[in-house]
């Protein structure tokens, strides 16, 4: 059994800009033994005045969603020659759970991509890169690539 190198942890979700920092990572950083982590946090949704009926069907989206999602970036991690690895699912905050998950996998890098918010709406809303680079334990990369699909 061969030893593991660096631990890096990637916070994906749907978004064009989580893929685009995971091929950034893929195409640019990868080394042979690294060992990635793929942090995801569902999509939250109000469900306090929703039926049984409604919130089941809001969970089984959300596992759809999830397990589509953890398909496609196995696949992606096969593609670009990543040979260890896991997906990780966590709820509440994305920053959060990022920096949880990161933290408690001994990870010595998080890349997490950004939606590019401007500063008013960013300090409205809250940035998920934001509350990463402020709380990591660890080096944080924020890819703010337009365009880079690779």
């Amino acid at each position: 059994m061969s030893e593991v190198g660096r631990r890096i942890a990637i916070g994906i979700d749907e978004s064009d800009f989580a893929e685009q920092a995971f091929n950034y990572y893929a195409d640019n950083m990868k080394k042979d033994d690294d060992y990635v982590i793929l942090i995801h946090t569902p999509e939250r949704y109000n469900v306090m005045d929703a039926s049984a009926t409604v919130l089941q069907e809001i969970l089984e989206e959300v596992r759809v969603k999830v397990r589509k999602l953890e398909e496609k970036y196995k696949k992606k991690m096969e593609e670009k020659g990543l040979k260890a690895g896991k997906f990780v699912t966590r709820r509440g905050d994305p920053g959060e759970a990022i920096v949880h998950v990161a933290e408690k996998e001994s990870c010595d890098l998080i890349i997490t991509g950004s939606r590019g918010m401007g500063m008013i709406r960013r300090t409205i809303l809250g940035s998920v890169s934001d509350y990463v680079l402020h709380h990591a334990h660890c080096p944080v990369l924020i890819c703010k690539h337009e365009g880079y699909k690779k």
